[in-house]
């Protein structure tokens, strides 16, 4: 299995994650044109995607959506509350009618099979219709996408726990969120438990999914994603979290864990496993 994002902040976020045979996009908030211009550069391009999985709604994560539906063909799937969600989203009828027969509900828990990838929605909390985490399978191999979480609890831990590799927020730096220019309504939004992940709790996930990893072989990277712009810096980030964990050696593993944060624009290292 191999994993990388193709953007990945407030302004846009585009996962991929993929075999020799599947290849999958987890959202396409980037524009279709720039989504196949980073596919092209890991050998790849739109009509070799098998589907597109959608976290959930919002601009960042749908802005290429309907383009690289109707010009490739795509196929996606969501939550029924996200499916439903996008016509409202975009003020676009074709989500409710042209592009419905390419449309497909799953949900949390359940698993699903596309190429050789076995695909486990898991459910996040964020202010949106019905957002979800995704953990993908092949064989001994596992991966997960997790942003966009107000909080996370031991369900969205053991969602992702075990796996080799993830991509998990580290939106914002609570001192930056709370002195920053951002009206009260927005910070109290981002900071709610249907908001985002701060570094702090970013850098507890990953203690957490060191810590009570009940396998033999612990998680070995971990992509820092979807920061914000104005409220947090990679270098800001990278630090809190890797202070956070190392807090916690004494009940937790780290040695072996290679922490990076995703670039906002451009494809991050190809991690590959």
């Amino acid at each position: 299995m191999r994993i990388t994002t193709l953007a990945s902040g407030s302004s846009g976020n585009c996962t991929y994650v993929g075999t020799e045979r599947t290849h999958l996009l987890v959202d396409c908030g980037i524009t279709a044109k720039k989504t196949e211009e980073l596919l092209n550069s890991i050998g790849l391009k739109p009509s070799d995607i098998d589907a597109i999985l959608l976290t959930h709604e919002h601009s960042d994560h749908i802005k290429g959506l309907k383009r690289l539906m109707t010009t490739s063909g795509l196929k996606v799937l969501a939550s029924e509350g996200t499916l439903r969600a996008l016509t409202r989203a975009t003020r676009d009828e074709y989500f409710s009618y042209g592009g419905r027969e390419l449309m497909s509900s799953v949900s949390a828990d359940m698993c699903y099979l596309i190429g050789d990838i076995r695909i486990r929605p898991f459910n996040i909390s964020h202010d949106a219709a019905q957002p979800l985490g995704f953990r993908f399978e092949n064989g001994d191999k596992s991966c997960a996408v997790a942003t966009d979480l107000g909080y996370f609890d031991d369900y969205v831990r053991d969602s992702i726990i075990g796996t080799d590799a993830a991509v998990i927020e580290a939106n914002h730096d609570r001192g930056m969120l709370a002195n920053g220019a951002y009206p009260m309504y927005l910070k109290r939004r981002i900071m709610s438990r249907e908001g985002h992940l701060s570094n702090n709790n970013s850098g507890l996930l990953i203690s957490e999914l060191l810590k009570f990893n009940p396998t033999e072989k612990p998680i070995r990277h971990i992509f820092l994603g979807h920061l914000s712009k104005e409220n947090n810096t990679p270098e800001l980030a990278l630090n809190t979290v890797m202070s956070t964990v190392a807090e916690n050696q004494d009940v937790c593993r780290a040695e072996d864990l290679s922490i990076s944060v995703a670039k906002r624009e451009g494809i991050s290292s190809i991690i590959e496993f």
